[in-house]
């Protein structure tokens, strides 16, 4: 239904993830901004599994072969369809031959395309989501042609958008809530709820990489164990690493705390160099938050 004309640095198809895999070593995949990518399938009524194109920096260009609903929502790329403005988090009817244009990120990193239908994308162990470090899937490039499965667009289009309050503010990212880990060394738990911490520009989908001018104190390594999303490791030189979807499926580093989950896409969406904080949550309100979410998008 769309044809790629332009592919950006890191575009590839995601739905919500690989599971049942970690005991060898294949890691779960899935949106680093979730939030977004619920709510691009939600506004066009998908199923929340439903496949969708993650676009990280932007500057993309899309050809319509057929008429389309489509949905956008994440970064603020300055999308337009043959030269019109069109809104973030909503849905929009592109005709066939018109070209979807997507600027540089200025709000946030990755935007979410989705399409109504969803996507049809190669599914490998049961998940479309692309894991290039496991061999699962690879980027979006020039000339790919992306399908979609068939729906009844109707005959009269009325565009969906996300009300106000949903719609995050990506360059406001101040304090990302944790849960601290239950037997944490209480000077390295106190260092770290006290320091800022800047985004490395290394960070990618394994994970979001913290630098600070003052070192969290060292900690002994560990029996390598499973590692469960939002963990944040402390790596031997003081620098925590907050591990994301792509990530290694066990380690040895010591494990200082796990963000809130429904907090991670804030920070995954922040750009390089920005400054964070973290603060405390405790894991019964972070829990009932996280289904909440799961519950209003059926996951």
């Amino acid at each position: 239904m769309m044809r790629v004309i332009q592919s950006s640095p890191r575009m590839h198809y995601q739905d919500l993830g690989r599971f049942g895999h970690t005991h060898v070593g294949i890691s779960q995949g899935g949106p680093l901004d979730l939030h977004a990518h619920c709510w691009a399938n939600f506004l066009l009524k998908n199923d929340p599994s439903a496949t969708t194109i993650e676009i990280s920096v932007g500057n993309a260009l899309f050809m319509a072969e057929e008429d389309s609903v489509i949905a956008l929502t994440g970064a603020e790329m300055s999308a337009r369809i043959d030269g019109r403005v069109i809104e973030n988090w909503c849905t929009h009817f592109i005709k066939k031959g018109e070209v979807l244009k997507l600027g540089y990120a200025k709000c946030g990193t990755h935007g979410y395309l989705a399409v109504k239908g969803g996507f049809i994308a190669p599914e490998m162990l049961g998940s479309s989501a692309t894991v290039v470090r496991n061999y699962l899937g690879e980027y979006l490039t020039e000339d790919d042609v992306l399908r979609s499965k068939k729906s009844d667009l109707g005959d009269s289009f009325i565009a969906r958008k996300t009300p106000e309050k949903y719609v995050p503010n990506y360059d406001d990212v101040r304090k990302i809530r944790l849960i601290l880990a239950p037997d944490l060394d209480a000077e390295v738990g106190e260092k770290l709820l006290e320091t800022n911490f800047s985004i490395s520009p290394h960070s990618d989908r394994m994970g979001v990489h913290l630098i600070a001018e003052n070192p969290l104190p060292k900690l002994p390594g560990i029996t390598s164990e499973g590692i469960p999303l939002g963990s944040i490791q402390l790596t031997p030189s003081g620098h925590p690493i907050v591990l994301l979807n792509d990530r290694q499926t066990q380690g040895g580093y010591a494990k200082i705390g796990n963000v809130a989950r429904v907090d991670l896409p804030l920070l995954t969406q922040a750009k390089a160099m920005t400054k964070i904080g973290f603060e405390a949550v405790s894991h019964e309100q972070a829990v009932d938050e996280w289904r909440e979410f799961s519950r209003f998008f059926g996951l």
